[in-house]
This record gives structure tokens, C-alpha cells and sequence, in this order.
């Protein structure tokens, strides 16, 4: 039989300061965990020096080998003699300057964490003078005059080499490039004034020159959407000042990767401003699809704190309130005002729709607007191009008209679709998603104010749907919607806000099956309630009342149902005339 290990009694253990050495590896862990750790602390120092020219070189995913080189400011002899060492820094100098750094690094934790955990070279030229340094696991080597164009190289070879069991747990060489390419690009779009060039084992793979924000984003990601399908919209706040780069509603995905947030240049994690944008496009977008934007707030540095994670990831807002409202109310007031634009623009072209791509209209039908929902995925083998000229017109994009429009209601067909003439075009209106849209507007802007219910209803929530009621009482109350927990796993309805005062069974099959998400509760409620009580295919409308709808449809800001869909199909006069051959 195997002897059982002898564990050490904690009793006999005695404190100890660790060595140098030790605490070094350990802190170094801590900053630089993968290769794309060392690729986003050696550009933000690139960055910081000034320098409008930018190479990383990446060998064997960075973990052989990475090399940023610089055309900054370099560094003097007594500057690189002690750059190495733990918490030295050029950016800050007491706690008072933590409250308005405005470089990207500050901590001075980076260079120290690379040069204990690999082997670390940095050549940097100032007023003439170059100047090699060469560090191995921790010891410095050689401090030595030298040749170097104006500027630092630092070169990291052999990460981890003396850490064995962190280096086993790095990802393929494979997957560590996808970090690090990650990082390049995201460091250079944020910093289009800079131009930046990545090499992958010797083959130069991305080349961004010095460009506009508008111009870096589609050149960093050609494969998003076309260079036309993006917009650039700014704003102003107290302290903050915003830049939006964000493609068309046409554009989705069907993930938040490419909702982007960046405060003060560098890329952080915060959730309240990427639902921002999920909400500003929301009235544009089909349920599950998501917009593409890369959102660059610049903040007064003593309004918000990065001293937070080793990373720089997270980031403490004094105004996040203020800056999410404004991030809001200008991308919606950019996306309204493009779609009226465009409207005033077929116009003045004589009726012919304009089109999100760059490709020459069909031949077929020269006048309608090509599908712009094409969804972009990075798994997506085909060139946009090609995927946009061999889709169906799967989707097509409303424009909302001016107000108080004139129309001719010319009638209801197939038992689905109103049929009016208005401004020189046909318009084919769904009358379902079109009476959905008008309630759900309704729903959404009427008083939450509850109204008890004379014999509460009961509620016989499964498991599942049950805790989600407990999770979100406090959030139904503030819709109106009231609610107690009974016995044996039952919930009471006890009060509905007025305007669903008729839709109880409705409602009461929304909270029985636990329908949406925490973050779009009240979406998810007015939707499903707008969709059951909205008129229904094969019914008929009279004159009058067909009439009623049709205009109520007009006056809508957003022609589309709350899950996304279009709510009419427009031809023009010209477009009709050129489907069956006539001069126009």
C-alpha cells in the first residue's frame, strides 16, 4: 500500500520576506500573463513617447519573440539605466498627479514585469546619443553605447523562459497572435494620428497609415462593413467630449464584440455604456442582431480613475450617468436624421433609393435599394462584396416621412398588406407590424401609474420563470405591473398600469413564462403585449379604419415593428416605370 504524503503542519510554518527575485516573478504575473500583455503595455509606452510611427514584430505568437520600435522622444543613458526597475516612471511623481495623468501608462510596473520573466533588450536614441540595455531574468547585463535610429526598440525574447510553469499554460502560438493582433489594433484605433505596422514572423501583415478616425476603423477592419456604411458623429458633455464611429443599423452581428468602448484612448470594459448603444440602435434593430461602433470618449482626467485593474481595463466614472444620456441622445439623433436625409435625397434624385453599398445597382431592378442586412461575422469566408451581390432582398429599410404627410389610401390586399400612394411612390404597409409599432408606442409612453384589479389573477410560474419574478418584482412595480408571491410556488397579479388593463391574459402568459431578458424587460413587455393585441393577418379593415392606421403608420420615427421588421416596402414612380419598360 502507497504511504499517504505528510502534509507540513501549519503550526511549524514560519513568515518569511521573500526574496527579491521571488516577488519580482510573482508581481510580474500579475501585469504580464500572455504574450498580448507585454504587446499592450510596449505600445501604450510607444504611444506615450510621442512617436507617429509605430512597428510591433511578433515571433512564434510573441512568445519567442516581440518588438515594438518607436520614432518618439527615446530615452538618455541615466533614463534607460533605471527604466527596468519596479515602479520607475516618467508619467506621474506624487498621488496629486494620479488625478490628471493623461498618458496611457503610469504605474511603471510593465517594464519591470518583462525584464523579470524574459530576456529583455531596449535600444533608445536622444539628441544623438544611443544607448543598448540588455536585462536577462531580472539581472541587468550591459549598459553599452550604440547605433540607433531616433526613438526606443524594446525586444522581449523568450517569455517565461525562466517561469516553466507559466510558459506550459500558454495558448498555441496560433492563439496568442489572435491576442496580440487584437491589441494592435485596437491600441491603433484609437490613435489614428499614428501610424502602425505588424509583422507575423516576417511578413508584414497590417499597414495603417496616419489617417481620420472614420478613415482607421474600416482600414483596421475592412471586413466589418464597406468604408460608405460607416458614420462619424460627435458630441459634447460637461467634462467629456465624444467621438462615434458606428456603421449603419443595416450592419449587424449577432454578438456585442464589435460595440467598442474607449475612454481617454484605451479600450475598457464597461457594460452600462456598450447597453448604451445597444439602446440608441434598439428601435432600428431585430431582436438578437447587434450594431457595430467603436465609441471614443475623451474625459477630463479628474472625472474618471484607471488606477483600478494592473490592466487599465476598468475605469471609475464621476459622470457616467451624464455620458451614457449623451451617447444615447446623440447616436439616436444621428440615426433619425440620416434616415430622413436619405429620404430628402431619393427625392431630389427623382425617386431612385439610394443604396448602403458600393456596387452598381441590378440591371434587372436599377432602382431598389440592395439588401444592406448583410450580418458580419468573423467566420465569414466571403468578401463582403460578394455575399452583398448574391443575397435576396431579404431586408430593405424604411425611411420615415415628414410629418402630416399627404396620402391616398388605395387598399387592403392578400389580407395582410395596406396599399397608399404618397409623394410620388407605392407604398405595400404590413398592417400587423404596423398597428404593433403604433401600440407599442403607445405602451411605452403611457403613465405606469397601477390600477388594482378587482380579483388578483394567478400566476403558475414553473421553477425558472418563478425566480425570475422574484429577481424582477421591484422592476414590474415600476412599470406598473404588481405582483405577490402566494403559496405553493403561485404568484398574484394584483394591479396592471392602465393601458393593459384589457390585456390581462396577455400579460399574465408574459410573467408565466419568464419572456425577456433582465436588460430589455420593458422592451420585451410592450413588444409581446403590442404583438398580441396588434390586428392580425386576414383581417379585415374598413376605409375609415384602414385610413387611420395608414397614418398613424406615416407619423411613426422608426418604421419598424419592436423586433426590428420593416413596416412597408417602397417603390417610386420611376422604379415602377422601369420594371416594365416605360420612359419615365
Amino acid at each position: 500500500m502507497n504511504e499517504s504524503k505528510t502534509l507540513p503542519d501549519p503550526a511549524s510554518g514560519r513568515v518569511r520576506v521573500l526574496s527579491e527575485p521571488v516577488a519580482r516573478k510573482i508581481a510580474a504575473g500579475e501585469v504580464i500573463d500572455r504574450p498580448f500583455a507585454a504587446v499592450r503595455e510596449l505600445l501604450d509606452n510607444a504611444i506615450d513617447s510621442g512617436a507617429d510611427e509605430i512597428t510591433l514584430t511578433l515571433e512564434g505568437g510573441g512568445i519567442e519573440g516581440i518588438a515594438v520600435r518607436d520614432n518618439g522622444c527615446g530615452m538618455i543613458r541615466e533614463d534607460l539605466e533605471i527604466c527596468w526597475l519596479p515602479h520607475a516612471t516618467s508619467k506621474i511623481e506624487s498621488m496629486e498627479d494620479l488625478e490628471s495623468v493623461r498618458t496611457l501608462g503610469f504605474r511603471g510596473e510593465a517594464l519591470s514585469s518583462m525584464a523579470a520573466c524574459s530576456r529583455l533588450e531596449i535600444v533608445s536614441s536622444r539628441n544623438e546619443k544611443a544607448f543598448r540595455l540588455t536585462i536577462h531574468g531580472g539581472k541587468m547585463l550591459e549598459l553599452i553605447s550604440h547605433r540607433g535610429a531616433p526613438g526606443t526598440s524594446v525586444t522581449v525574447k523568450g517569455l517565461f523562459y525562466n517561469m516553466p510553469a507559466r510558459r506550459r499554460f500558454l495558448k498555441s502560438s496560433r492563439g496568442e497572435i489572435t491576442m496580440c493582433r487584437r491589441i494592435f489594433l485596437e491600441k491603433a484605433a484609437a490613435h489614428p494620428e499614428v501610424a502602425f505596422r505588424l509583422f507575423i514572423d516576417g511578413v508584414l501583415k497590417n499597414y495603417l497609415p496616419v489617417s481620420s478616425p472614420l478613415e482607421r476603423i474600416p482600414a483596421a477592419w475592412p471586413r466589418l462593413a464597406p468604408p460608405s456604411s460607416w458614420w462619424e458623429t460627435q458630441a459634447e458633455g460637461d467634462g467629456f467630449r465624444i467621438t462615434a464611429v458606428h456603421a449603419r443599423p443595416e450592419i449587424s452581428r449577432k454578438d456585442r464584440q464589435y460595440i467598442q468602448i474607449y475612454a481617454n484612448r484605451r479600450r475598457i470594459d464597461e457594460f452600462a455604456l456598450v447597453q448604451a448603444v445597444q439602446y440608441a440602435y434598439d428601435a432600428w434593430m431585430p431582436g438578437g442582431a447587434f450594431p457595430t461602433a467603436f465609441i471614443f470618449i475623451d474625459v477630463d482626467p479628474s472625472l474618471v480613475d484607471f488606477n483600478i485593474h494592473p490592466a487599465k481595463k476598468e475605469a471609475r466614472f464621476r459622470n457616467l450617468p451624464a455620458i451614457r444620456h449623451r451617447l444615447v441622445e446623440v447616436l439616436k439623433d444621428r440615426l433619425t436624421g440620416e434616415s430622413y436625409q436619405i429620404r430628402a435625397e431619393t427625392a431630389q434624385n427623382g425617386g431612385a433609393q439610394q443604396t448602403f453599398s458600393n456596387e452598381a445597382a441590378s440591371p434587372v431592378s436599377p432602382g431598389f435599394t440592395r439588401p444592406a442586412a448583410v450580418r458580419r461575422d468573423s467566420k465569414d469566408a466571403e468578401e463582403f462584396g460578394d455575399v452583398v451581390a448574391g443575397r435576396k432582398l431579404e431586408r430593405f429599410s424604411p425611411r420615415p416621412l415628414e410629418k402630416n404627410s399627404d396620402f391616398k389610401y388605395l387598399g387592403q390586399v392578400m389580407g395582410v398588406f395596406l396599399v397608399a400612394e404618397s409623394s410620388e411612390s407605392l407604398f405595400i404597409i404590413d398592417q400587423h407590424a404596423a398597428h404593433e409599432r403604433i401600440l407599442y408606442e403607445k405602451f411605452r409612453k403611457a403613465s405606469k401609474s397601477p390600477e388594482r384589479l378587482l380579483i388578483p389573477r394567478v400566476l403558475k410560474p414553473d421553477k425558472t420563470a418563478g425566480m425570475k419574478l422574484e429577481l424582477r418584482k421591484d422592476r414590474l412595480s415600476a412599470l406598473g405591473l404588481e405582483i405577490e408571491k402566494g403559496g405553493n410556488g403561485e404568484w398574484l397579479l394584483t394591479a396592471l398600469p392602465g393601458t393593459a388593463k384589457d390585456l390581462e391574459d396577455s400579460v399574465l402568459s408574459f410573467l408565466e413564462e419568464g419572456a425577456g431578458d433582465a436588460e430589455g424587460l420593458e422592451k420585451a413587455l410592450w413588444a409581446d403585449l403590442a404583438c398580441k393585441a396588434a390586428v392580425k393577418d386576414n383581417s379585415p379593415l374598413d376605409t375609415a379604419a384602414a385610413t387611420r392606421l395608414v397614418q398613424e403608420a406615416f407619423a411613426l420615427e422608426v418604421p419598424r415593428c419592436p423586433h426590428g421588421r420593416p413596416i412597408w416596402f417602397e417603390v417610386s414612380r420611376r422604379e415602377l416605370f422601369e420594371l416594365v419598360g416605360r420612359t419615365v
